[in-house]
């Protein structure tokens, strides 16, 4: 090595796939034995170099380049010095510092135009990365995708059947009334009517006969009209209970608004009239 001038760090790592292109020996160069330094200080920044060649091939880039600043300070006008403190800097991600060591290369003495060229490419191309890295990262859009369709509306379950309020009540009521009252007073009407053995005289006098017909007459009336009256309300019980749905509980006023059943006795002995109304 001659006295003021460095070959560049990482040609003496030459060895290693790590090292960059631009480092590497210049086409034509002759292998020489470096002659060892002149000055102490260029022997101890020889040594510094070697420990941050050394570095730089285990990875440790901060390290080496603390290695080649203190390098440089011992031998300021060792240009590859400079270089690789570029090269270096470029490896952590550090571009401006890059540029600016390589552009201070470019403005030390003895730089021949082959140098110059090179580096002036090295500075383009860090500039470039510099631009890429620095670029804001545009997420990929999502294709759109059609809105799904609403989901169908499920068919309304139909709801329970089985009403039991006051009406319901009512008419079952007067059903069981009227099928009561009807049997009784039927039962009555054949047992009070006079048999076709009657003989007047013997069994009685004919007013007794006669009254004792229109009793049992007017109980098979009776008795006709409250079974009539008991089937009609039984079947309005049926419908009330089973052609109605279940409802929550009215309020209790709205009980005064109930059925209204009665029977009405017909002005003709022979039946009556039934009415049934309210509020359903």
């Amino acid at each position: 090595m001659r006295r003021g001038h460095w070959v560049p760090l990482f040609c003496l790592a030459a060895a290693t796939a790590s090292l960059p292109a631009s480092a590497q020996p210049r086409a034509g160069a002759t292998a020489e034995v470096a002659a060892p330094p002149q000055t102490d200080d260029q022997r101890k920044a020889q040594e510094h170099f070697q420990r941050a060649r050394d570095l730089y091939q285990t990875g440790k880039y901060s390290e080496a380049i603390a290695e080649l600043e203190i390098a440089r300070g011992l031998d300021p006008k060792a240009k590859d010095l400079v270089m690789n403190l570029g090269i270096v800097h470029e490896r952590l991600g550090r571009y401006d510092d890059a540029i600016a060591h390589l552009k201070t290369y470019l403005e030390m003495e003895d730089v021949t135009p082959a140098e110059r060229a090179r580096v002036e490419a090295m500075i383009k191309r860090i500039d470039g990365a510099k631009s890429s890295a620095t670029a804001p990262a545009v997420a990929p859009t999502a294709p759109e995708t059609p809105p799904e369709p609403p989901p169908a509306d499920a068919p309304a379950a139909e709801p329970p059947r089985g009403r039991v309020d006051a009406l319901t009540i009512t008419a079952g009521a007067i059903a069981v009334v009227g099928l009561g009252v009807g049997a009784g007073v039927g039962i009555y009407a054949l047992s009070a009517r006079p048999g076709d053995g009657f003989v007047t005289g013997r069994d009685g006098t004919y007013d007794e006969l006669q009254r004792r017909a229109n009793d049992a007459h007017t109980a098979a009336i009776v008795a006709d009209v409250s079974l009539g009256v008991g089937v009609l309300a039984s079947l309005a019980t049926a419908w009330l209970y089973f052609g109605r749905t279940k409802e929550p509980a009215r309020a209790p006023d709205a009980a005064a608004r109930g059925a209204r059943l009665s029977v009405t006795p017909s002005p003709a002995r022979s039946g009556g009239v039934l009415y049934l109304g309210g509020a359903f």
